[in-house]
């Protein structure tokens, strides 16, 4: 019961995990490897066993009420909240001098490129969140060709889904894209793959990270762990067996597997649901520069646990609306 449990509170470490590479210099660390022994078979045992779970629950006819039921859908309210978020974000990171993230750094013949993109975003979003959409996927392809691509692509699949879902939803909060982009939005699925996009694209950025930063390069996540080893809280707990390398596998491998059930979508409201309230708990703890870069996470993830549902066999999805409100 002691594993369990604590297993359980682990999965509340993910999001302080999440982004390790901005608190680590990727140029300084150790690089190392993870050793099988029965600890990792048996956190291996669990994952798998809560994504079961979470699979056959969310199919269960006995939960379908609760997971097959969009709520909120005949409101806008959590995507208006995301254009903000996103004016907002690009916002401070100008103020602060960042690209998209703390750890990604323009050339200085570069920076104004960055600069002016991420304005643009904010302004644009004034009066069309369609093209403010469409200046984040320049973002994403420009990050892609300026940027390192290994350190880019942790970011590329949120910038992509956000900027794509924004496309989509324009027309349906916006007046100007209503009167300009409605015809073509509506023919590639409007708000239904919008919110589609949203959960793969999700699903794919916890995927990377979780292979990326700490499964395939773990010497990442184990020198932010020297730096912060209050992370590993099972150690606080008494639980001295369970070391730094543990943890890594832990959190790469919930990573990887929960972002996989987004991709696939598998157990969606109970998945983004988990994260949503991971979030929350964890915002208090990792302090104002991790919210910063989380803030499109929050809102993507009210988004999804309101309108990304499975079906079941006993109840179908409500419909969505589409209409302004």
């Amino acid at each position: 019961m002691k594993f369990i449990l604590l297993l359980v509170f682990g999965l509340f470490s993910l999001p302080s995990q999440a982004h390790v590479r901005w608190f680590v210099n990727s140029s300084e660390y150790t690089d190392a490897t993870l050793p099988i022994d029965v600890l990792f078979a048996s956190i291996l045992t669990f994952i798998l066993g809560f994504c079961l779970m979470a699979t056959i629950v969310t199919r269960s006819v006995l939960l379908g009420s609760i997971t097959s039921k969009p709520i909120m859908t005949d409101s806008f309210f959590f995507w208006r909240i995301l254009t903000v978020v996103m004016a907002l974000f690009f916002i401070l990171n100008v103020v602060l001098g960042e690209f998209i993230a703390p750890n990604l750094q323009l050339n200085t013949g570069q920076e104004m490129i960055g600069i002016s993109l991420q304005i643009a975003v904010a302004t644009v979003m004034v009066f069309s969140v369609t093209i403010s959409g469409l200046v984040i996927l320049f973002i994403a392809l420009a990050s892609s060709i300026l940027l390192p691509f290994a350190a880019a692509v942790d970011y590329l699949p949120e910038l992509l889904g956000i900027g794509g879902a924004l496309v989509l939803i324009g027309p349906y909060i916006s007046p100007f894209d209503k009167k300009m982009f409605s015809g073509i939005v509506y023919q590639l699925g409007g708000r239904q793959a919008a919110v589609n996009l949203l959960r793969m694209m999700l699903g794919l950025q916890l995927l990377i990270l979780g292979l990326h930063n700490k499964l395939m390069l773990p010497g990442l996540s184990l020198t932010f762990l020297d730096m912060y080893p209050h992370y590993n809280f099972f150690q606080l707990f008494g639980w001295e067996s369970f070391t730094n390398h543990h943890f890594v596998w832990f959190v790469g491998l919930s990573e990887a597997l929960l972002g996989l059930m987004l991709i696939l979508g598998l157990a969606n409201r109970l998945v983004v649901g988990l994260l949503a309230t991971i979030f929350l708990i964890t915002t208090y703890v990792a302090g104002p520069k991790d919210v910063l870069g989380h803030l499109p996470i929050f809102a993507i993830a009210f988004i999804l646990l309101c309108e990304s549902v499975n079906r079941t066999a006993g109840l179908q999805p409500s419909k969505v609306k589409d209409c302004n409100a």
